[in-house]
């Protein structure tokens, strides 16, 4: 199970009408832990009854530790009394309300990424993304009075074997009276912190370790094995997983927008600029995919398809987290592939 889907099942711990929600903040914390330590071996192992990642890394396959994954997030976890009351998130992509369907730019998209040459990288691959999740713990301790993002580096072998290392990058303000109250709060994260992990060859009895389909249909059935529910949330999601550490050839990036132009729900949010100051083309969906409701936002690449960030934001209802909604509550930005 990945951070994503760690995030997601913790969220739902966290929703007022979840049974599990029932559970001591003491058996919360423990089961964070968990998810915290337990080695998760490549490829991913299906979801439970029901993470969102990120969440951090939902999206992403393994490891001795995780990314990040959704925590359980509330004053009696807090370790320093200075912690600001509210955590501080990053700010939203500037989506917009354009004329135009989802479906009509989708496929438009997808016919245009068909007829590009086949330029993926065919022995070892080396992807990198920096992402940010409400759960980010560096040195161990939960940090919400500042955005401290990661950057992750995979290195996957053609047997599927994979090594990776992340490294806590700057902390992030959006003004200076937040820098104040985070050095006020103990200052985590100015020392950078790193760690790394690896996995063993992929399971070629798995499907998911398999080559992407080229059909629409097949690659709808990829993107959706190891999910039990069959929501547009659920396809986000595998999508903004799998692609943490798989370069899509032209013709398999066409089928996946493919699939995205048939969903019901999906919206077309016109042209943004992700959070690594490129421009690209976003589509969202409303949810409740990991508990809470929020919208879930893909931005592609308008001349090649490629996936260039994912983002949740959690719209109205925080639950048990210390957020003022709407809130961003997890994002990854994929910088490198193949």
């Amino acid at each position: 199970m990945t951070a994503v889907r760690d995030t997601d099942q913790l969220l739902r711990k966290l929703d007022p009408g979840q049974a599990c929600a029932r559970s001591s903040l003491d058996e919360q914390e423990a089961r964070l832990q968990q998810i915290l330590r337990t080695s998760r071996p490549a490829p991913h192992r299906p979801r439970g009854p029901h993470w969102s990642g990120t969440r951090k890394w939902g999206v992403v396959a393994v490891g001795t530790a995780v990314v990040a994954a959704a925590a359980v997030v509330g004053p009696q976890l807090f370790r320093s009394t200075a912690q600001p009351a509210y955590a501080v998130t990053p700010p939203s992509l500037a989506l917009r309300h354009p004329s135009g369907s989802a479906q009509d730019r989708l496929d438009a998209l997808a016919e245009k990424v068909a007829e590009l040459p086949d330029e993926s990288a065919t022995g070892t691959q080396r992807f990198v993304q920096d992402s940010w999740s409400l759960s980010t713990r560096i040195d161990g301790e939960q940090v919400t009075s500042a955005v401290v993002p990661e950057r992750r580096v995979t290195v996957k072998k053609p047997d599927g074997s994979k090594t990776w290392r992340v490294r806590s990058q700057k902390p992030q303000f959006q003004n200076e009276q937040q820098r104040k109250r985070w050095k006020d709060a103990g200052a985590t994260g100015e020392r950078t912190v790193s760690y790394s992990g690896s996995s063993g060859p992929a399971d070629s009895s798995d499907p998911r370790t398999h080559r992407p389909p080229t059909d629409t249909e097949g690659m709808e059935r990829w993107l959706r094995t190891g999910y039990h529910g069959s929501g547009p949330g659920e396809l986000f999601d595998s999508i903004a997983e799998r692609s943490v550490d798989t370069a899509f050839t032209p013709k398999e990036r066409s089928a996946l927008l493919r699939v995205l132009a048939h969903t019901r729900g999906v919206a077309y949010r016109g042209a943004v600029e992700d959070r690594a100051g490129r421009s690209g083309l976003a589509f969202s969906v409303n949810s409740r995919y990991g508990g809470l409701p929020k919208t879930q936002t893909l931005v592609f690449g308008p001349g090649d398809g490629k996936l260039r960030s994912y983002d949740e934001q959690l719209t109205k209802d925080a639950g048990a987290l210390n957020v003022r909604v709407p809130a961003v509550t997890l994002y990854i930005t994929y910088l490198e592939e193949g």
